[in-house]
């Protein structure tokens, strides 16, 4: 073999399989530094103040302590008094002009995609977006009558790489093509850029009988 496609192709074999870990590694980097540069000052502030003295604390102390909280508030959030006032809290939360607007976006959002609630992705289809003849994964999040009757459905296309935004997009029923396909496996097909090692079943449901 030549030396010179010997190099490029062992050259090209490791970039490969390095990119997808340093973008990962470069991504926890940026996550634990965005939240240590908020949690952190915060540590020595209380730090100072109950001992009197600064104290040398770690950097990432921020972000485990984060992890602690999320962990603690998950816990709380999902036994009976927790959930009685964390309605409370969001019932207050959401008499508040401003932010209400806001806080109910956030709140759909993360509830799309959340584990418990990822069932408001009923099914996946194909449609024809952004115009003709071009076609987008997108998912099915409810369905309307329309004016003449038919169905109307809600159809949120994500944006790749990153799922959580995207367009919703107002099409009939009989226009969209319904693939036999998990939820999970679509996002993770999107995320991927489509090539996504998962084996996709490209099998079209019939619309009429759903």
């Amino acid at each position: 073999m030549d030396i010179t496609k010997h190099v490029k192709a062992k050259f090209l074999a490791g970039l490969f399989i390095l990119i997808p870990v340093i973008i990962t590694i470069y991504i926890i980097y940026l996550v634990v530094s965005s939240v240590d540069a908020v949690i952190y000052p915060v540590i020595n502030k209380v730090v100072s103040t109950v001992t009197g003295k600064e104290m040398d604390i770690p950097p990432v102390a921020g972000f485990f302590l984060f992890i602690i909280i999320v962990y603690v508030t998950g816990i709380f959030a999902t036994n009976y008094m927790g959930k009685r006032l964390l309605r409370l809290g969001e019932t207050f939360l959401t008499r508040i002009p401003f932010v209400k607007g806001i806080y109910n976006s956030v709140k759909d959002m993360t509830d799309a995609f959340s584990s418990e609630k990822k069932k408001a992705f009923k099914e996946v289809v194909l449609a024809e977006f952004p115009f003709k003849k071009r076609y987008a994964i997108g998912f099915i999040t409810n369905r309307i009558a329309g004016r003449e009757r038919e169905t109307i459905c809600s159809v949120f296309i994500p944006t790749t790489p990153n799922p959580t935004s995207g367009y919703l997009i107002m099409v009939p029923e009989q226009e969209l093509t319904f693939l036999d396909m998990a939820v999970d496996d679509a996002l993770k097909y999107i995320i991927s850029l489509g090539t996504s090692r998962i084996e996709l079943k490209w099998i079209e449901k019939n619309s009429s009988g759903l």
